[in-house]
């Protein structure tokens, strides 16, 4: 079989692999779709903070069941989430479940960029296996691991009716957040972003105004729409420290700031510290998601409560995985690409 794996040099390489095997407590899914993310991107570039395999947000059809496995039959359709916690020790009794040291250790066997991948037994036994609706597409499922991270975010952050909101950063992760945002009652969402066209994008999503980061106006814009004070929360999709930064000037006193996107290893923040300090703004970091998030997620979407597909923009079959992954890095070009099987 076909697989898509980060060699010895950091370069893609669509690899010929045998088809995993499994043991009793496993499942072998047939991959159907799978959707690329910005952290398999940054994998290639040598931003490595989690582990180098390719390929999460993913789909597909049961091709083969382990004989202690219930629940799960061959031809199934389902959704995978890659990562599970233990359930068991400090950090997951304290609600921090992706601090987990099991959370990074399982994984999708090679990958979700794969004609077929292994999900391990501890994946299987914890519930990170979700049957998928009729009515709904394997394109659709693979957003929900997205959308379960935007949603665990927004839990973090603690969103209020009536708040005033800013995204920082209009990609696929920015505009779900943007759809989140107005679902969970805030008054106002602005949208900051480098690129016009996904300025666009932003306001079809539902922003009420959108700016260009680059624009000298764009802290009166923010300042006009709130009353003086900015906004409440920020959410920064950015992997930027200068995106990092504009939030903390953008946010009022008391407000809060979430960290959702990806920064280089090594990166530092070079900002006025007492002024975060005096004016009490709370950073708040978000990794990944759970299991939980993502089958709200799923639920959501098959309830017709979000809404999302409409984001893919570009879809290739896994022979031309390197084409979807330079379509992918080319933001003025695409936003949600897809590869399948």
């Amino acid at each position: 079989m076909k697989a898509a794996l980060v060699d010895s040099q950091g370069r893609l390489q669509l690899a010929d692999l045998d088809v995993p095997k499994i043991g009793p407590g496993e499942i072998l899914v047939k991959m159907r779709a799978c959707g690329v993310c910005g952290t398999d991107l940054e994998k290639l570039h040598g931003v490595r903070l989690t582990p180098p395999v390719l390929g999460h947000e993913v789909a597909g059809d049961i091709e083969d069941v382990g004989s202690a496995v219930e629940g799960c039959s061959i031809g199934d359709r389902v959704a995978v989430h890659h990562h599970v916690s233990c359930q068991t020790c400090f950090y997951c009794l304290h609600g921090d479940q992706t601090m987990c040291a099991d959370f990074p250790r399982s994984n999708l066997d090679p990958c979700g960029f794969a004609e077929y991948f292994r999900v391990p037994e501890v994946n299987v036994m914890k519930g990170a296996v979700f049957h998928l609706p009729s009515s709904m597409s394997y394109e659709e499922a693979t957003l929900a691991e997205p959308t379960g991270c935007c949603m665990r975010g927004l839990n973090a952050l603690g969103v209020q009716p009536g708040d005033h909101a800013l995204v920082v950063g209009a990609g696929p992760a920015g505009l779900t957040h943007i759809r989140l945002l107005r679902m969970r009652g805030a008054h106002s969402i602005f949208a900051i972003d480098m690129i016009e066209a996904r300025l666009t994008w932003a306001k079809k999503f539902g922003a009420d105004g959108a700016f260009n980061a680059a624009e000298q106006v764009l802290l009166g814009s923010i300042l006009d729409a709130t009353q003086g004070r900015g906004v409440d929360l920020a959410v920064v999709a950015s992997g930027s420290v200068e995106a990092i930064r504009s939030s903390l000037l953008l946010v009022r006193k008391g407000g809060k700031v979430l960290l959702f996107g990806v920064p280089r290893q090594g990166s530092l923040l070079n900002c006025d510290v007492s002024d975060i300090f005096i004016r009490e703004i709370t950073l708040i970091p978000s990794y990944s998601t759970t299991e939980h998030e993502m089958k709200s997620a799923l639920d959501m979407m098959a309830n017709g409560k979000i809404q999302l597909s409409e984001m893919i923009t570009h879809r290739f079959g896994l022979s031309d995985i390197a084409d979807a992954f330079r379509t992918a890095e080319d933001a003025q070009f695409s936003l949600k690409v897809m590869v399948h099987d």
